[in-house]
């Protein structure tokens, strides 16, 4: 075997350290190089033995691995519905009831209930919940009531005797359509008996206005002319006859019953006689206008 530098250096090294271990240790010089000459000679001896290779391992066989099948989702069990639809429910009024329909969820609480249909024990207790909620709504807030009904039942509930929880989806509450139209036309008859009864205290007061107001004396009558007419004297006194007997007649006296004498009263031009009856009269839109705002504050607080 052909030796490499680095197993001459060793060979040498260990020869010079026996060389001085013999002159430290003060033996002859011909022990010292003898001792050197064993010592390389084992070494060289060391150094031309064939170190032994590892054997080679075995290639192990490898088996091909099979793709392992994803594992399958959990699966959830949904709650069990049941739908109801056109369950008729009462409402404040006892002449509409509502229409009600909806998707009833449920789920058991107590395992092997003793009951058979839970199905029917949860409708039955949403019901209830839905009745006691809408006999306390006007029919007229159709839009309203569904959406508080809807929030309300889709809380989850215990029925009476607990053995189910009951929630509600896809709730819908409306009027039949007759009930509908109904309410339409009871509305429309009550705005228009509001309207004449708002008509007639108009007319009853105006009619007050002149019998107590205006026409209490004759004093008075040609007093509401003149404000009426500012700067018409001449006139009001022509027409003083005129609203004496207006005052007269708007105030009768039960004490007498014969009318004053027309003679001593002067006489009334036809021309002014029309100005006051015109004055008298007035317009629809002055009488509006004057009394409305009172009589809507009235109409509103009955």
């Amino acid at each position: 075997m052909k030796l490499d530098k680095s197993s001459l250096l060793l060979s040498a090294g260990v020869v010079a350290f026996l060389y001085l271990l013999g002159l430290v240790l003060h033996l002859p010089g011909w022990v010292a190089v003898l001792v050197s000459v064993i010592g390389l000679g084992t070494a060289a001896i060391v150094i031309r033995e064939p170190v032994p290779k590892p054997a080679p391992l075995a290639p192990v066989a490898t088996t091909p691995s099979t793709p392992r099948a994803p594992e399958p989702d959990p699966v959830f069990n949904l709650p069990p519905t049941r739908t109801i639809a056109d369950v008729r429910l009462p409402s404040v009024s006892p002449d509409f009831q509502f229409s009600f329909s909806a998707i009833v969820h449920w789920s058991a609480v107590l395992s092997g209930s003793r009951h058979a249909d839970l199905g029917s024990v949860a409708v039955d207790a949403l019901l209830r919940r839905a009745k006691a909620l809408t006999t306390a709504q006007q029919p007229t807030e159709e839009s309203l009531n569904q959406h508080r009904l809807a929030a309300l039942l889709g809380e989850p509930s215990l029925d009476d005797r607990g053995q189910v929880r009951t929630w509600a989806t896809e709730v819908r509450l409306r009027l039949p359509d007759a009930d509908s139209k109904h309410l339409q036309i009871l509305a429309a008859l009550h705005r228009r008996e509001q309207t004449a009864l708002l008509e007639r205290r108009m007319e009853r007061d105006h009619r007050d206005y002149l019998k107590d107001d205006v026409l209490a004396t004759p004093g008075s009558a040609a007093v509401w002319w003149l404000v009426n007419n500012p700067g018409q004297v001449e006139k009001a006194t022509d027409l003083l006859g005129t609203l004496a007997e207006l005052s007269a007649a708007a105030n009768p006296d039960d004490s007498t019953t014969e009318e004053p004498p027309r003679a001593e009263l002067p006489p009334t031009p036809d021309k002014s006689t029309a100005e006051l009856a015109a004055a008298l009269t007035p317009s629809e839109e002055e009488r509006t206008s004057k009394h409305n705002g009172e009589y809507r504050e009235q109409f509103f607080q009955d």
